[in-house]
């Protein structure tokens, strides 16, 4: 049996869009589990560490507003809320609220947090380059700006 069509994937019949489509959930699923597995070691989900990762590099000293992290990521704003409720009670940000609009609440990271981000950084990046592995490096190049194509199409 082909490998692909044991997760009804059928290729040859000319619907390339259901082959990209389905390849592209079934990749993030492999992606996901695997991150989600290597993250969990460090007391991190997916989403706690791209909060903090935004936070980190968009937001530095000053923090972001729990808006502006919502804009770096696919994140409903109540799942932000809780999921910034959870960094909180774990010490890993501070949420204040803004002086010039106490309805906005800026967010930001607290120096453990900023740490653990630093000390993992290069285990993750060797997580995601062997994710990649599959490819060459000229095939990630052209499949990145394909995304990104697509992508900047559907925004």
């Amino acid at each position: 049996m082909n490998k692909l069509a044991q997760f009804g994937i059928m290729t040859g019949r000319g619907k390339h869009y259901e082959e990209a489509m389905y390849c592209l959930a079934l990749i993030y699923n492999v992606c996901n589990t695997r991150l989600t597995a290597f993250l969990k070691g460090h007391g991190l989900s997916i989403g706690k560490f791209n909060i903090l990762v935004a936070i980190k590099v968009h937001g530095g000293e000053q923090g972001l507003s729990q808006v502006d992290i919502s804009k770096h990521l696919i994140v409903t704003p109540s799942n932000m809320t809780k999921l910034i409720d959870k960094l909180e009670k774990k010490g890993m940000v501070t949420r204040s609220a803004m002086p010039e609009d106490r309805r906005v609440n800026i967010i930001k990271i607290s120096q453990s947090a900023a740490d653990l981000i630093d000390s993992i950084w290069d285990e993750y990046s060797a997580q995601l380059k062997d994710l990649m592995s599959g490819l060459d490096t000229k095939d990630q190049e052209i499949m990145a700006a394909k995304l990104i194509k697509w992508l900047k199409a559907l925004l």
